[in-house]
């Protein structure tokens, strides 16, 4: 029987079954957030930098990852993947513009990844981790269903994309918080601790417990070895956060309040990986089917996104000259 990777969190497995890549998933509380376009565009810059990149429609609802690398929509991807059990990942990706940067495109036909059962689910979770390459970069659907949710904890690099607008903000935070209870969901049972956490955040008034951090404080508090256990698996999220459409440099400062909010909040390190200027450029790119670095190679967003793909490949760098 094959094991169920949709309770299984693969940042624990690391060191007994190693991923065949470093994936990014990239995804946000909302849709028109520039997802896609982050997506791409890491995928891109990694790949100019000298790495293997395969990039993966997984907004399964509305697949666009193709129109933003300026490639049209296949007639095979992961819905092929999803339909035909005997499918390997390998045979429906395709190549790009970029020689080392690879695509297997959203799903030819409309879906709803809400229909996309458990074991459908986990196949392409499995087929994703085993996948061999240097970068693999998802790009996720809006929103907190489950699915999106795996997908995004699988990752190395989880990336959250917001723009200034105050129900961007709110639906980040949210996004970022339901993540957060998706994982820790997954390892109350097998540390003995659901009880107490349901205890705990039924009576949150009484137990002082206002956000995600001071439950892990009280846990550790009450249990300290299972505790503590339960604070490192939880740190291992490590947010990433990246602000899209900024007008002006208070908006650009948003982010690191983001930061700042998120730390607090959720009890360990979250990094602001930078903002990004709004740039009319982009909606003219893609209005033209090519990317804003085919199309306009002096826009300002070139050297705030390499920026970006630096940061996300610097630890991947570091172990190579090690």
């Amino acid at each position: 029987m094959k094991p169920n990777l949709i309770n299984a969190d693969f940042s624990p497995l690391r060191g007994r079954i190693e991923p065949g890549s470093t994936i990014i998933a990239v995804g946000g509380g909302k849709g028109g957030v520039g997802k896609s376009f982050i997506s791409s565009s890491i995928a891109i810059f990694l790949s100019q930098l000298g790495y293997d990149v395969t990039a993966i429609d997984l907004d399964l609802g509305g697949a666009n990852l193709h129109t933003s690398l300026g490639l049209p929509l296949s007639n095979k991807g992961i819905n092929e993947f999803i339909l035909d059990p005997q499918a390997e990942l390998s045979s429906l990706i395709q190549t790009t513009h970029w020689p080392k940067l690879s695509l297997l495109s959203g799903s030819s036909e409309a879906m709803d990844v809400a229909n996309i059962d458990e074991i459908q689910r986990s196949r392409i979770m499995s087929a994703i981790y085993r996948h061999k390459t240097d970068f693999t970069v998802l790009d996720l659907s809006a929103g907190t269903h489950h699915a999106t949710l795996d997908f995004f904890l699988m990752a190395k690099h989880k990336v959250v994309v917001f723009t200034p607008e105050p129900s961007s903000i709110e639906n980040a935070y949210r996004f970022l918080k339901a993540s957060f209870f998706r994982k820790l969901r997954r390892y109350e049972h097998q540390l003995q601790l659901k009880t107490q956490i349901d205890e705990l955040l039924s009576n949150r008034d009484t137990h002082g417990i206002k956000n995600p951090s001071d439950l892990i404080r009280v846990l550790v508090d009450r249990e300290p070895v299972l505790g503590m256990k339960l604070k490192n698996i939880m740190a291992d999220l490590g947010y990433k956060i990246v602000l899209n459409q900024a007008r002006t440099r208070q908006e650009v400062d948003m982010g690191y309040a983001l930061q700042s909010v998120c730390n607090k909040y959720f009890g360990f390190p979250c990094e602001f990986l930078g903002g990004l200027e709004y740039d009319n450029a982009v909606w003219q790119s893609l209005r033209q089917k090519h990317h804003l670095l085919m199309a306009n190679r002096q826009s300002h967003l070139y050297a705030q996104l390499m920026g970006i793909a630096r940061k996300i490949a610097k630890p991947q760098s570091q172990n190579k000259a090690a």
